[in-house]
This record gives structure tokens, sequence and C-alpha cells, in this order.
């Protein structure tokens, strides 16, 4: 993969852009990554280009629009083989996935060019979260994208950063980053960092030895 690919010139305006840069230069050919929103499937061609042949993407989404779009992404890319598409809530994520992840990518909001009306809420998406980083590995990154364009987007950005600030700096490091000269509601972004392993927990090469 090219690394400067996701480089354009819009620079730091363009959130997705800021942290995908942050993401590829954690992610490995090999690794395990998930898209819990995989919308328009742009961030689950991104982790599957990141992961190599070797590696795979789990994508999570309810909708059938957006996993037709994200399958037809990933096909005309021919990286369907890194792929798997799940048709489920990114508050089933445990259920589907193993522990082990290097990456998880979320998108809170709404699919892009459809009804705002369906759109994340705090009770699917805060329990999404604590799964998903009871599966990082260490070292291993969340890249959280909050959009508040939607009906439900106040009650679900609190109750994140209420859950968010709640966690164990030495466990974890919460980064969260917002531009100051824009709308009240603009977007924001989040990155957390497994620090450290539970007392419990083995690397995945740990666990083939």
């Amino acid at each position: 993969m090219n690394r400067g690919i996701w480089l354009n010139s819009r620079g730091i305006q363009d959130i997705q852009t800021l942290l995908r840069n942050y993401l590829k230069d954690v992610i490995q050919p090999g690794d395990v990554a998930v898209d819990a929103t995989a919308g328009r499937g742009r961030d689950t061609l991104f982790l599957a280009q990141c992961v190599g042949d070797q590696g795979k993407v789990y994508a999570f989404d309810i909708q059938e629009e957006a996993l037709t779009s994200t399958r037809e992404l990933i096909k005309n890319h021919d990286l369907e083989k890194r792929v798997e598409i799940i048709k489920a809530s990114h508050s089933e994520i445990a259920t589907h996935v193993p522990p082990g992840i290097k990456a998880i990518v979320f998108n809170l909001g709404y699919l892009p060019g459809s009804s705002s009306k369906l759109a994340t809420r705090a009770e699917t998406t805060v329990p999404a979260i604590a799964q998903a980083l009871n599966l990082l590995r260490a070292t291993g990154l969340m890249a959280i994208t909050v959009y508040r364009a939607h009906d439900h987007a106040l009650e679900e950005s609190e109750a994140l950063l209420a859950f968010l600030t709640s966690l164990d700096k030495k466990e974890f490091s919460v980064l969260q980053g917002i531009y100051l000269n824009q709308k009240k509601l603009s977007p924001y972004w989040v990155i957390i960092q497994k620090n450290r392993r539970k007392t419990n927990e083995s690397s995945p090469a740990e666990k083939n030895s």
C-alpha cells in the first residue's frame, strides 16, 4: 500500500485524513482491524489496504444500503478475501470478533446521503465501544468520529464522553480533538490507545506458542 494515499490538499480540514495518518502508522500487514460502522465502506477499504493479504477486517452495519455500498467498494478493489462484512449492530462486536484487534474505527451519526432519522444512539454506541476496547491488543488504537447533526447526537455525545472520561488512565490513553473555530456542533474526534495488557491477557503470538 502507498502509505501516502490518504493525504490530500485539505490537510487537517479533513478529520478522516487526520485519523488515518495515526492508524496507518499502527496497523501492520497481518493485523486484524474492525470498521464498527461501515457506512459507504471507505474506512473498510482503508483498513483492508493496511492489513495486507494476511490480515483481516470485520465490517459492521445494520443497513442493507450501507452493506451493499461497502461490498461494491471492496469488490472494485479486489479485496474481498481480506474483509468479512457483517449485518449486525456494532453493539454485537464481541459476538463476532476475537480478541487481539489492532485498530477499530467508529463513525457516529447517520449514513451519508441517507436519512438522519436512522442514526447511532447512546444505548448501543457506549456498549459497543466498551466491548471493542476489551478486544484491543496492547498498543492498539480506536478512532472515533462523532458527527452531531442528528436528533439524538447530543445525548450520544454526552454519554460517550462520560464513559471515556471514566477509563483507567493506566490502561488507556484518550485524546480528543475538536475544531475551535467552527460551529458549536461541528464533528470531533477521539483516539484511544490501549496502553498495556490486563494481567490475564496474552498476545496472539503467545497464544499460538
